[in-house]
């Protein structure tokens, strides 16, 4: 679903710092008032639930809370949780909350994400009734989220855009956020590159940002490269251990069986396994085994 680069935390940092950095954009961009001033305040609940450790706070005469749940993969028990969490401001802060629910991508969605979460007992009352606020970004017409505040900007390739416009929508993005002071453009550029991980491929990815020398300055960029070559290293050494067990095996095989066929050969290089492998090569050894199908066939 989301590949090496795309490791969940280092996602949710970098797209929660969004919000929290110019959260009147989120606001404005989702259409949320009465308007007030606005700050980012500390949840108080993370010992009561696994919730983002800040909110947005709106004052005014009558402040409220609105917490921005930002949601790549599908979970059955979603709109639960988020009525926990609600639930769970609520009580702390004593003020109403908006909660607005995020879907960055079409494998997030659920027809059971209806923007209201009910609780009825047998004969029909209900005991809860929570409402909630939700945007399918691919659904979001793109002008939208260049037009407001930078700080969703980043959020514009996962809307509703056709993949021949991305390089036009790219330079448009640069106009916005090079305009920023360099550590911040850095950041949202980072944050580009993680979030069009959730619906382009790597190399797409890298081929339209190719030329964006501020996310190379950028702290999270250079770590997120340097664990990309780390698995890299990884996984080139368990390749190599994979070939060596192979080669053993077939060595050892036509030792005890004779020269494999064709089709024998094709199945011990289709096994990945390291360790199926490994216990081939001592499955040889056992006085029972006469030929190489008998060995294959084992478990």
């Amino acid at each position: 679903m989301i590949g090496p680069r795309m490791e969940f935390n280092r996602f949710d940092v970098s797209t929660k710092e969004l919000v929290w950095d110019d959260p009147a954009a989120w606001l404005e961009g989702f259409g949320i008032g009465p308007r007030g001033p606005v700050e980012v305040i500390d949840s108080d609940i993370t010992t009561l639930s696994a919730a983002a450790d800040k909110v947005i706070r709106v004052g005014g005469a009558e402040p409220y809370l609105v917490t921005i749940e930002l949601q790549s993969s599908h979970e059955t028990t979603l709109a639960r949780t988020l009525w926990y969490r609600q639930v769970a401001l609520d009580y702390r802060h004593d003020l109403p909350v908006l909660t607005v629910l995020v879907l960055l991508r079409k494998e997030a969605n659920s027809p059971n994400l209806t923007g209201t979460y009910e609780r009825r007992m047998p004969d029909g009352r209900f005991t809860n009734r929570y409402d909630y606020h939700v945007v399918r970004l691919w659904q979001e017409n793109v002008e939208q989220f260049l037009s407001v505040g930078v700080g969703l900007v980043p959020l514009a390739p996962l809307t509703d855009v056709a993949e021949a416009d991305l390089p036009q929508l790219v330079g448009r993005m640069a106009k916005r956020i090079n305009a920023e002071p360099r550590p911040r453009a850095a950041k949202l550029w980072t944050a580009t590159y993680l979030l069009m991980g959730l619906r382009y491929s790597d190399e797409m990815t890298d081929s339209l940002l190719e030329g964006i020398q501020l996310m190379q300055e950028s702290t999270t960029y250079q770590k997120i490269l340097r664990e990309g070559r780390d698995e890299g290293r990884k996984e080139g050494l368990n390749q190599g251990r994979i070939a060596e067990a192979q080669r053993l095996l077939l060595l050892q095989g036509e030792i005890r069986f004779g020269v494999p066929d064709a089709t024998t050969r094709s199945a011990v290089e289709a096994t990945q396994d390291l360790e199926r492998l490994e216990r081939l090569s001592k499955h040889i050894l056992d006085s029972d085994l006469h030929d190489w199908e008998r060995l294959l066939d084992e478990p």
